[in-house]
């Protein structure tokens, strides 16, 4: 029996993927306090010693850092779909799909995406100013990469209005100025099956 004394344990629910999923849900850095210490705690590695020096003395780093976080937490309200949707742009088949449901507007076309890995990167940045001029210029990445098996995707009018996936897993990273400060193994995506979206995914055709 367990007492009533002892302390309690919460476990933090999976990740499942909906329409409404974002980067900073998947990475937990906008949800949950311990991915938000392990970035800041990042942010402030030894490894970035030679990034601080170039800011100048008359700005704190910690004012740098806390812009870091914050730009940071902008990136990672993107969408995961839409960054997944990014990457399916790639796939030859696919576009063909999604010019055939632009030619047919009133059906819906289903395309099947044979088994693959998406590599996608967001490019935030952060300019450090003094007296209204840039004086520094501080680059991250945020990199993940997807392996999907079993996608289908529900195409009208060019643009993806539904998704099912077999299996899905992430890998995620947050780098500064070359330097990993937040790294994520993440396990399987729990899948809900079919999903029909609000907002239908415009795959743009060049």
């Amino acid at each position: 029996m367990t007492s009533a004394t002892e302390e309690r344990v919460e476990t933090k629910a999976p990740a499942v993927l909906t329409e409404e999923l974002s980067v900073g849900d998947l990475f937990g850095v906008l949800t949950g306090d311990e991915a938000e210490g392990d970035l800041k705690a990042g942010l402030d590695a030894e490894e970035l010693s030679e990034l601080r020096k170039k800011v100048p003395k008359a700005i704190s780093w910690s004012s740098v850092q806390e812009s870091v976080s914050d730009s940071l937490s902008e990136a990672m309200h993107v969408s995961v779909l839409a960054t997944l949707a990014n990457g399916w742009k790639h796939y030859t088949m696919f576009m063909e799909d999604v010019r055939r449901s632009r030619s047919n507007p009133e059906v819906e076309i289903v395309s099947a995406i044979a088994d693959h890995s998406i590599h996608s990167t967001l490019h935030p940045f952060v300019d450090v100013r003094l007296g209204g001029k840039t004086v520094h210029e501080i680059a991250f990445a945020v990199s993940l990469v997807t392996t999907i098996k079993g996608l289908l995707l529900g195409l009208k009018k060019g643009e993806i209005v539904s998704v099912e996936m077999g299996e899905c897993e992430w890998t995620g990273k947050i780098s500064v100025a070359e330097v990993d400060v937040l790294e994520r193994k993440m396990k399987k995506l729990t899948l809900p099956g079919h999903i029909r979206l609000k907002r239908g995914i415009e795959i743009p055709i060049s």
